[in-house]
Formats: structure tokens, C-alpha cells, sequence
């Protein structure tokens, strides 16, 4: 109950303020200013944002770039309820609602489902994208199985990239900052057939110098190298049919994989593959580490690396009948990445673990939209679509662990392939039962076949005696495969009301589908199923603009109920596995905008979930005893914040002929997150950043300056694997930026 106050508190106070502001200004002055209208296509059509009766956030290209973000990972702070731990490559964990983590095997998905110009990206480790020529991003809460389909059981991302101009114009940008910080982007588009073809490129290119320091090898980590193209075609041959063609590449790689240990007792040895898993006892000749005076060090033996390259296409092909369109989306992704990491965290050489993943996907979507305006006032009561996807992919992982520890001493080789399959049909119909009262209904059929192989090899390490097992991991070589197919029904039902012009409220129920997959980890044979995940979303919201379109706000209530949760845990030797659970999660999303004067705009967001299991038993890595195995139902699900909020002012100060004056200031707060096991994972957080910027009359050349985490707030950005010992008292943590500055210089034409 305490979610639910916390949420009303802040709805309260956020809404008392922004309407004791706003008709100060309002009918002081004589300019009928309005917030802009946010147009999306998250129902697959255009749409207002205000009228989809369904939890979004929008957030245009603009705003991204004076938020500083870069990458799909910098959304989670100013989005309610969607939380992101990534490193530069890799990793990647995204969950809306508290949902949505899986584990790294190949055949395992995750449950929030990214999509890139309508093209779905498989693949966790190409999912951190780079954003640069950014149109929007649109951030769908809740399943979306009926439009969306599989792996949209927590929600979707929808990435929208800027189109070619009918004019010639484009800009180019130049930043530096602290750390080496130095970026360059530029896009230029615009017509080369008059009427008929049209084209842009856009680049941008990142680098940062590492900001920890491997105190046994004395080079720098964890930096930043990021290269990226994209070029997009439009052709319109007549006033009925528009062709797009959009190619994208990109590469990312980082020197250095370290993560700090941090410890709540001073002096406390973090023992994970430092010492005998058999005995418990220290290996002759390792030191444990400890936290180290400056977090930002570590003092790994092995240095580590990562990186990931990506291509991408897209055919969009748009044909505009009397009364509906014919849609067709063709799309083409590859990946390729790898890493290697120290496991041991010793100064001393004892575990590490490398990966090399290669993957590409091919899908196909073909839809009927149907055109004719269905609103309050028409005539027309019925609007519809319908449509038919295929999607293939294929791969290979190969991951590879050495362990130098007694009785352990060897290298387990493990090479994972997949080759997936999966067709859908789908439909959806909004009918206006009384002009102001809709019902919509929706249906998906789909069916997903997974092939997945386990090839395990074991050798044992040159000169280092042994017994008895190569690996904890196996005792000998194999190879083991399996296949199964899933078939669903996801259906969605809303019936929404407008209350008045720009008010609506509804309630909404649908359900999601994630396929299952296979435990492609150690041990194996048998390559091991897990079951597919199944949700049942209930939600109601409102969303509305009041004072003369000089307020909005938005907000939505839910209550989701899953079987066969998927949820990334560990083994007993601390590999990552997938288990399965069954869970609930319900909360408060809320957004609030508002047009204080015609200068000052304030944006507010904010979360409030509480998700918790139903029915799941976690076992602690490293331990089979009773006093490590935690029943864990009736418990809030780990790794999740309770709340997240977002606070973003800004204010335009006209100076005259000299242009435009933007000040701009945000607040993030994130409150703590606790593992599986009852112990910290991730400190919560207030943190701030600030920007100035100056833009010249017409807005030809823009200065800005920033400073982002203005108090230098220290916070784990994600954690790593539990301790065998002290869990309670020690863990990984990924530090975050500490306060870093920057300027940039920017032309436009």
C-alpha cells in the first residue's frame, strides 16, 4: 500500500504546483502558447500521443540530445518504470515494470522487445544502441503481443531515426568534454530528383579515455570507442506509392572490462574464484582483493576487452489504396561481438572468461492499415488492421572458461548455435460503440520453432597438477542438442472513453508470449528446456490536457500476472542460468508537462512498481546447504528499483538580435536495489546535470556548455556475481560516471 501513497504524494504535489503556475501565465498574457503535439506510431498508424490508450513515453530527437543521450541506456532515468543496466558492449539487461531480465544464453530472449525503424533487433549485446539523427524513441509499457509480438511481455522500445528532407539542410557538431571526452555528428539530407528522390547520411563517431585504472598492469579501462553511419533513401514515384531504404553500421569496443568491489567492512577479502570450491580454504598464491581507496581501480590480472560491430537494412515499401494502406517492412541484422573478462578479480592470473557471438536475422512484416479518420465527430465508426510476420535467425556463441584453482585447473570450451523460426498472424479493430466510447480488440497467433546445439570441449592446463574433474564445469566432451516449437494466442481488448476534448480515460487487458528456450551453460548434456513465459496485463489510465493546452498529464495503474517468469540466475559454480518463476507486478506510472510561462516548460516523470514472486525457490552460487537457499515467494523480485523520478526544467530567455538564451536543468532519483538474496545491489540516488545553451538568431550556430552528475554523486551504475563468502557484506558494483563537463559547437543550414 505504501507504493500507491508514495505515488499519490507525488501526483499530488507535481500536479498543486504545475496548476498553481500555469494560469498565472496563461491569462496574463495575450499568446496562446500550447505544449507541442507529440505525434507516435506506436499502434502502428499515426497517432496523437494524448488519444493512445495506452502507457507511453515519447521522447524526440531534441531532447535526447540536450539530456546527453547517447546510447538506449541514458533512457532509463527519464522514463518511468524502465530500468537499464548495460556496459559499453554486452550485458545488456532491460526491464519495464520490473520484468524482463534473461540469462546470456543464445536461445534465451529478452522481454522487452527493441525495435529499430520497425525492424526487431534479437540480440541483448546490439541492443545498447548508439543514438545520433535520433527522430524519437517511443517506450511502450506492458505486453504488446497483438502488434508487436513475441518477447514484448514486459514492453517495447521503439527507435525512429530522422528521414530525408525535401530541401537541402543538415547540421554538423563538434563536443569535448572531461576524460578526452571528444564527439563529432553530422547528418545532410535533402532532394536529388526533384519530387521523387530523396536522401540523407548521417554519422556520428565517440571516444572517452578510460575512467578506471588496473592497479596490477597500470593501464586504463573501461573507455569509450564508438563509430557509426547511417543512410536512408526515400523514393516517391507517384502520390500513391513511397519506397524507404535505410542501411546502418556501427562499432563499439572498449579496452578494459573491470568492476570495483565494494565492501561494507573495511579490509573484507571478496572471494568468489580465489579460493578451493571444495574446501573453501585460499589458493596458495592468490590474493583475494578488497575495495580499493579510489573505487574506480580494480587490480585484475587480466585487463580485459569487448567490442560489437553491427549492420542493418530496411525496405519500407508504402502503398496508399481509396481506403486503406498496404504496408510491407523487410528488415536484415547482423552481430558480431566479443569480450573477456576477469572472473578471479585477483591480482593473480586464477578464472577469466571469453566470448565471441556471431548472429544474423531476417524478418518480414506485411500490414493492412486502414485510413479513414475513426474520432469523435466522424462518421466513419471503424478502423482496422491486419497483417502477417515471418522471422528467421541464426548463430553462433562461442564461450570459453579457464580456471586455474585446485582441484580445478583447465579450460572448458562451450559453443552454443541456434537457428529460429517463428510466423504470425495479427489483427486489430477499433470500433466507436458511441461517438465517445471505443472498444478495441486484438488478436495474434504465433508459432516459433527453436533448433539449438551444445557442443562442451575440456582440457586440462600444460605443468599444473590435477585430479579428479578438468572444469567444475564437465567431466568430459559432448554434444548435445534439442528443438521445440511454441504456439500462442495473444489477445488484447480496451475500451476507452473521452471524457472531453482532450481527456480520455481507459482500461485495458491483453496478454504476451516470450518462447521458451534451452540451458546452453554448464553442465551440460542434456541441453535442459525451460518453459515460455505468459503474461496477463490489467491496466487502467487517463491521460488529458488541461488550461488551454498548457498541462498534460498522464497516468496508468496496473496489475500484470506471469507464469514461467524467465529470470537470468546463477549455478552453483556461479554461471549464468535461466529459471523460471511465477510473479506478479503492479504500480503507478505518472507524467506531467507543463507550459509554466511562455519561456519556462516543466517535465515530470515517475514510477512507483512493486513486483514480486509468487512461487520461487533461488539458490545462492557456491553453496547447496540449507542456510543459502532462499524462498524467495511472497518477495519482491531483485535487481528492480521501487521508484524512479525525473524532474526536467527548461527555460528560453530571448536576447534579442543576438538569438535565444536555454537554460536547462534535470534531477534524476533512484531508490536502491536489492538482490535475490536480500543484499545490496545498487545504492539509490539523486543526481543532476545542467546545460546552457546559446542559439543564434534563425538558430544557424548553437554553443552550448553542460555539466552532468553537477555533485558528483557515486552510484552503481549494475553489480556482477554475489560472493561465495560475506554476501551480506560484499559485492561487484559498475561505478558510474563521477562529475564530468563539456562543451560543443553546433551549425545548422
Amino acid at each position: 500500500m505504501a507504493i500507491f501513497n508514495r505515488a499519490v504524494l507525488f501526483c499530488s504535489a507535481a500536479t498543486t504546483v504545475a496548476t498553481t503556475l500555469v494560469p498565472l501565465a496563461a491569462y496574463g498574457q495575450g499568446a496562446p502558447a500550447v505544449l507541442e503535439e507529440i505525434v507516435v506510431t506506436a499502434m502502428r498508424r499515426e497517432e496523437n500521443l494524448n488519444t493512445v490508450p495506452v502507457s507511453i513515453t515519447a521522447i524526440d530527437g531534441k531532447t535526447l540530445e540536450t539530456l546527453n543521450i547517447g546510447s538506449t541506456e541514458g533512457l532509463s532515468q527519464f522514463t518511468p518504470s524502465l530500468h537499464i543496466y548495460a556496459e559499453a558492449v554486452g550485458s545488456e539487461k532491460y526491464t519495464i515494470r520490473g520484468i524482463g531480465r534473461t540469462s546470456e544464453d543464445l536461445s534465451a530472449d529478452p522481454g522487452v522487445a527493441i525495435f529499430l525503424n520497425e525492424v526487431y533487433i534479437p540480440r541483448q549485446s546490439a541492443a545498447n544502441l548508439a543514438l545520433y539523427d535520433t527522430q524519437r524513441i517511443e517506450v511502450l509499457r506492458g505486453p504488446q503481443g497483438t502488434l508487436y509480438g513475441k518477447n514484448a511481455t514486459a514492453g517495447a522500445i521503439n527507435v525512429i531515426t530522422r528521414q530525408p528532407t525535401e530541401e537541402l539542410s543538415g547540421y554538423g557538431e563538434i563536443a569535448g568534454g572531461s576524460f578526452g571526452r571528444v564527439t563529432l555528428k553530422g547528418a545532410v539530407s535533402g532532394p536529388f530528383v526533384e519530387d521523387k528522390a530523396y536522401g540523407r547520411i548521417a554519422f556520428m563517431t565517440d571516444d572517452r579515455d578510460g575512467l578506471y585504472r588496473n592497479l596490477t598492469t597500470g593501464q586504463r579501462a573501461n573507455d569509450i570507442n564508438v563509430r557509426a553511419v547511417r543512410g536512408t533513401l526515400k523514393f516517391t514515384p507517384s502520390d500513391a506509392l513511397t519506397i524507404g531504404m535505410i542501411g546502418d553500421w556501427a562499432k563499439s569496443k572498449q579496452n578494459g572490462v573491470l568492476k570495483s568491489i565494494i565492501s561494507d567492512v573495511p579490509g573484507l577479502r571478496y572471494i568468489f574464484f580465489t579460493n578451493n570450491p571444495v574446501t573453501g580454504a585460499l589458493r596458495p598464491g592468490v590474493t583475494p582483493p578488497t575495495q580499493e581507496t579510489d573505487v574506480r581501480t580494480a587490480r585484475s590480472a587480466i585487463n580485459g576487452r569487448q567490442g560489437i560491430e553491427t549492420y542493418g537494412g530496411t525496405l519500407n515499401v508504402k502503398y496508399a489504396t481509396e481506403s486503406f494502406d498496404i504496408i510491407s517492412v523487410t528488415g536484415a541484422r547482423s552481430e558480431e561481438s566479443y569480450s573477456q573478462e576477469d572472473n578471479g578479480r585477483a591480482r593473480e592470473i586464477t578464472s577469466y572468461g571469453t566470448t565471441a557471438e556471431d548472429t544474423w536475422s531476417g524478418s518480414q512484416e506485411i500490414r493492412l492499415v486502414s485510413t479513414a479518420p475513426n474520432e469523435p465527430g466522424s462518421e466513419n465508426r471503424l478502423s482496422w488492421t491486419l497483417g502477417a510476420y515471418a522471422f528467421h535467425e541464426e548463430g553462433t556463441k562461442q564461450a570459453d572458461t579457464y580456471r586455474n584453482i585446485a582441484p580445478f585447473s583447465g579450460i572448458a570450451f562451450f559453443t552454443q548455435s541456434i537457428n529460429t523460426d517463428a510466423v504470425a498472424a495479427f489483427g486489430e479493430m477499433k470500433y466507436r460503440i458511441l461517438d465517445n466510447v471505443s472498444l478495441t480488440g486484438g488478436l495474434r497467433y504465433t508459432s516459433e520453432q527453436k533448433k539449438f546445439n551444445v557442443v562442451g570441449v575440456a582440457t586440462r592446463i600444460p605443468g599444473i597438477a590435477a585430479t579428479g574433474m578438468i572444469t567444475p564445469f564437465i567431466t568430459a566432451n559432448f554434444t548435445t542438442s534439442a528443438q521445440k516449437r511454441w504456439d500462442r494466442v495473444s489477445p488484447r481488448g480496451v475500451l476507452d472513453i473521452q471524457l472531453a476534448e482532450d481527456i480520455i480515460v481507459y482500461a485495458s487487458v491483453a496478454k504476451g508470449f516470450k518462447s521458451g528456450g534451452f540451458q546452453g551453460q554448464p553442465p551440460a548434456p542434456p541441453a535442459r528446456e525451460f518453459s515460455p513465459e505468459d503474461v496477463v496485463n490489467y491496466e487502467v489510465g487517463f491521460k488529458g490536457e488541461m488550461l488551454d493546452r498548457r498541462l498534460r498529464l498522464n497516468a496508468s495503474v496496473f496489475n500484470s500476472d506471469y507464469k514461467n517468469l524467465q529470470l537470468q540466475t546463477f549455478d552453483i559454480n556461479g554461471a549464468p542460468t535461466t529459471s523460471t518463476a511465477s510473479a506478479k507486478s503492479k504500480g503507478i506510472e505518472l507524467e506531467i508537462a507543463a507550459l509554466v510561462t511562455d519561456e519556462l516548460t516543466l517535465r515530470a516523470g515517475a514510477s512507483f512498481i512493486d513486483p514480486t514472486y509468487k512461487n520461487f525457490i533461488s539458490q545462492q552460487p557456491g553453496f547447496t546447504d540449507a542456510a543459502h537457499t532462499f524462498d524467495r515467494s511472497g518477495k519482491r523480485i531483485g535487481g528492480i528499483p521501487k521508484h524512479n523520478l525525473s524532474l526536467m526544467a527548461d527555460y528560453r530567455l530571448p536576447v534579442g538580435q543576438y538569438g535565444t538564451l536555454v537554460l536547462h536543468g534535470d534531477i534524476v532519483a533512484v531508490d536502491e536495489v536489492i538482490t535475490e538474496f536480500n543484499t545490496l545491489w545498487a545504492n539509490a540516488y539523486t543526481k543532476g546535470d545542467v546545460r546552457v545553451t546559446w542559439e543564434a538568431y534563425e538558430a544557424d550556430w548553437a554553443l552550448s556548455a553542460w555539466v552532468n552528475n553537477v555533485t558528483n554523486k557515486l552510484y552503481y551504475r549494475g553489480g556482477g556475481p554475489v560472493a561465495k563468502y560475506d554476501t551480506d557484506k560484499i559485492r561487484l558494483g559498475l561505478i558510474n560516471d563521477p562529475r564530468t563537463y563539456g562543451v560543443s559547437l553546433r551549425y545548422n543550414f
